[in-house]
């Protein structure tokens, strides 16, 4: 996956993960990857962050979700 991949429906998959797994705890990535590789995305396409937990579109996507928790 790139980093232009990561949309707006992604960050919600992710968020709606971390509010029900970590809210107010501090967030285990690895989980999370592995729980929104489970996910379906509305078009019927599944989720694949690839291997590299280092990667530009994981880092891309932990940004926007700290964004998005930091702005509430």
């Amino acid at each position: 996956m790139a980093a232009d991949d990561v949309t707006d429906e992604l960050v919600e998959a992710t968020l709606s993960i971390v509010d029900g797994w970590y809210s107010g705890e501090r967030i285990d990535w690895a989980d999370v990857l592995d729980r929104l590789e489970r996910c379906t995305l509305d078009d019927g396409r599944g989720v694949d962050m690839g291997v590299d937990t280092n990667s530009p579109a994981i880092r891309r996507l932990k940004s926007r979700v700290r964004a998005e928790l930091r702005n509430g």
